[in-house]
């Protein structure tokens, strides 16, 4: 983003602002930068800023991570549900 790029007055609640204030410190971004971020990841475009990069794959990796304990978690009850069988027929 430029300072060549387009103004856009807003008006938004006082605690939303608030959000977005804190978010945007939280994140290491600017206010504008913030909204544009959330904007364009409303619309499901690629963060323009590299810190939003790191963001996507931090949160895909979390994702990941909780489909692997599932798949864990549903092969270890799949492997209890076969031991009991097994044992109901001997």
């Amino acid at each position: 983003m430029s300072r060549g790029d387009p103004h856009f007055r807003l008006r938004i609640p006082e605690d939303l602002k608030r959000e977005i204030e804190t978010a945007a410190r939280a994140n290491s971004r600017t206010i504008t930068s913030e909204v544009v971020y959330r904007l364009e990841q409303s619309f499901g475009r690629s963060p323009t800023d590299k810190g939003g990069l790191v963001e996507e794959i931090e949160a895909i990796r979390i994702r990941l991570a909780h489909v692997q304990h599932l798949l864990q978690k549903q092969e270890s009850n799949t492997g209890n549900q076969n031991h009991e069988n097994h044992k109901e027929t001997h």
